[in-house]
């Protein structure tokens, strides 16, 4: 099977191609593509939108899409380092510009990020940021800013798939949707301060390292 990524060919077995999508393929051989939703080891969501690439003239979402023959991919193109930092701006209309007193200040995702491929202004000048109730009910090691979530889901994800527990989800549409509980109060397991370390922004943090140290 042959790809071709960025005018560089590669020959890709056929096993491989059957487990591996566009965003695998390029992290295996060292091509960076940014992410928020991608995690090995949880199912694919594909709600992010920032690792797009161009295939074949049509921009698709890399980490959904699974290599095919004779495709040609292009990671950064005009077109789209265009869409990217569209997409960084959506995500950013409502996220707080309280980067100074986020723990996660040093190693955000949404930082790095927003710095590398995003623009150097916003156009949501008129809007007013919505803000989001924090959870009560995570335990004594999360600490929860759900104004900065970003909907990735990968805590929803985590708790559904390897944890079991199915009392975490996602409540709402469009300007409405939210990271939840769909019982108001609940105790999570041994395993949820992992989403701590998953959570790509600052809406999970650890409680007993809040104002304490920096990153």
């Amino acid at each position: 099977m042959h790809v071709v990524v960025d005018n560089t060919s590669f020959e890709v077995s056929d096993e491989e191609a059957k487990s591996c999508t566009i965003f695998q393929f390029c992290s295996r051989n060292g091509i960076y593509l940014p992410c928020f939703c991608f995690h090995d080891r949880l199912t694919i969501a594909g709600n992010c939108r920032i690792c797009l690439v161009e295939s074949n003239s049509a921009l698709v979402a890399s980490c959904a899409m699974p290599i095919m023959d004779n495709m040609r991919i292009f990671t950064n193109s005009p077109r789209v380092r265009k869409a990217r930092e569209s997409v960084m701006e959506f995500l950013l209309a409502n996220h707080p510009l309280d980067c100074p007193i986020c723990d996660q200040g040093g190693e955000c995702d949404l930082q790095d990020i927003s710095l590398t491929f995003g623009s150097d202004r916003g156009r949501f000048y008129e809007k007013r940021k919505r803000s989001v109730d924090n959870l009560n009910c995570c335990g004594p090691l999360i600490k929860t800013i759900m104004t900065r979530c970003i909907h990735c889901t990968r805590c929803v994800r985590f708790i559904s798939e390897i944890s079991g527990v199915f009392d975490f989800g996602v409540l709402g549409r469009g300007n409405s949707m939210e990271i939840g509980t769909y019982l108001e109060f609940f105790s999570l397991d041994m395993l949820s301060g992992n989403v701590i370390d998953i959570c790509p922004v600052g809406a999970l943090t650890s409680m007993p390292f809040a104002f304490t140290a920096r990153s």
